[in-house]
């Protein structure tokens, strides 16, 4: 396809809230390569170059079989570095059919599943959770009344490593939520990915009745994954830069809103784990096998509380405590979205992007023309175009987590530093020696 004379890119923005500072100071920090060596962001303004899709070598990215191996490898933490990698290998492949002027779904999902990663292999709170509890004046309170009981007994004081334990044990329960989740979505959307790119790479002009018989493909409960690849589709031929951004952000937001409604039951069992019944189960534990240790009949005493339910009174304010603490430290240290070189909290509303602090979004993406596109982001944006407001409370809830997740498409779109490989590496030769088959 040859380049062609493009409009210039919108420059006007729909008036704007107050100015927003920068980086809110809570940000956070990701755990991430720190990209402290990185350019600065930069939207990338230029006219489109029309890809040729030929550059995509044999094996540089997952199959649509590839993908389903990955998501059968039995440990969660290989799987989600596979899946990591599985995605950025697709993103990169799609940038070469579509340009890399705008990221698609699989570019966040390669730094989505790298951040999901951090939870699942379980390194987000121990630390954390140790010291709230330490410092948690609900917690120690009622604890020293259980350590008082327990003297009487003839026992020794509650030792606080059975509450790191039981915060642990929650934790391990959260983990494999996420990676269940992160494991569902690789292996449905992958897959439509990998077979976009098998059917269309190496064109080099629209081809109408190939779209027609990709889209057939879709079973007919994901419509919006149909629709989605649709867009893309159009995208791969549209020539105007302000057309063909959107024509991406509308792909990525409908398979955005498709993954995160089929994600909701995961979500919620991530946030709902039964964090007071852990914590309960493993407190009595010990207890019960501290009475038990002792000799008759200095246990009978100990046994007798346990029966008559005097040790659970005194566990209800400790294990509700604790829960609470769990909690706060849980949305305050797992609730994070990354991008390369930060971790945006959740809670917070979203930074703009370096450079576009006044005008929040790219330059392609400044004002929307594209009805669909206006229809859709009036349905799920609460503030439009503007970033106040975007942080979701309560991130169990759908139209909260989209609010959110559809400003961060729009703001970070053109961002370049999303193509960046993210283990240090470029890519992975598929398919995959270890994945079984």
């Amino acid at each position: 396809m040859e380049t062609p004379t493009s409009p210039r890119p919108r420059n006007e923005v729909k008036t704007q809230p107050a100015a927003q500072p920068a980086r809110p100071a809570d940000t956070g920090v990701s755990r991430f390569d720190s990209g402290k060596n990185q350019a600065k962001s930069v939207a990338l303004s230029s006219p489109v170059t029309a890809p040729q899709g030929s550059g995509i070598q044999p094996g540089s990215y997952p199959t649509a079989a590839d993908v389903k191996a990955i998501a059968s490898i039995p440990d969660p933490v290989a799987r989600n570095h596979a899946i990591t990698q599985g995605y950025s290998d697709l993103s990169n492949a799609m940038g070469k059919l579509l340009g890399d002027d705008n990221a698609s779904w699989a570019t966040y999902g390669t730094w989505a599943s790298k951040q999901a990663g951090v939870s699942i292999r379980g390194e987000d709170m121990p630390k954390f959770l140790t010291e709230a509890l330490k410092k948690a004046d609900d917690v120690m309170g009622p604890l020293g009344k259980v350590d008082d009981f327990l003297r009487k007994l003839g026992l020794p004081a509650f030792p606080i490593g059975d509450l790191a334990s039981a915060g642990n044990e929650a934790l391990s329960n959260v983990s494999k939520a996420i990676a269940d989740g992160n494991q569902f979505v690789f292996n449905e959307v992958g897959q439509e990915f990998a077979r976009f790119i098998d059917t269309f790479q190496g064109e080099t002009k629209p081809d109408a009745a190939k779209v027609q018989k990709f889209l057939e493909g879709f079973p007919k409960d994901k419509p919006l994954l149909k629709e989605a690849f649709g867009h893309y589709a159009q995208a791969m031929s549209e020539k105007d830069p302000n057309k063909k951004a959107e024509l991406m952000l509308l792909a990525n937001n409908k398979i955005g809103l498709h993954e995160q409604t089929q994600l909701q039951p995961y979500v919620e069992k991530a946030l709902n784990a039964p964090v007071k019944e852990t914590f309960r189960n493993v407190l009595k534990q010990g207890i019960e096998a501290s009475i038990n240790a002792m000799p008759f009949p200095a246990n009978l005493a100990g046994k007798a509380a346990l029966k008559s339910g005097a040790v659970d009174a005194l566990l209800n304010p400790v294990v509700d405590a604790a829960a609470g603490a769990f909690r706060r430290v849980a949305t305050e240290h797992m609730m994070k979205l990354a991008v390369p070189g930060d971790a945006l909290k959740l809670g917070n509303d979203l930074p703009p992007p370096k450079g576009m602090e006044s005008t929040l979004f790219p330059p392609h993406l400044r004002s929307i023309q594209n009805p669909e596109l206006r229809e859709l982001l009036g349905k799920l944006d609460s503030s439009p175009d503007s970033l106040k407001g975007t942080g979701a409370k309560d991130w169990s809830r759908l139209d909260q987590r989209m609010n959110y997740i559809i400003d961060l498409f729009r703001t970070r779109q053109s961002d370049p530093h999303l193509f960046d490989p993210p283990y240090g590496k470029t890519g992975t030769t598929y398919p995959l020696p270890n994945a079984p088959r």
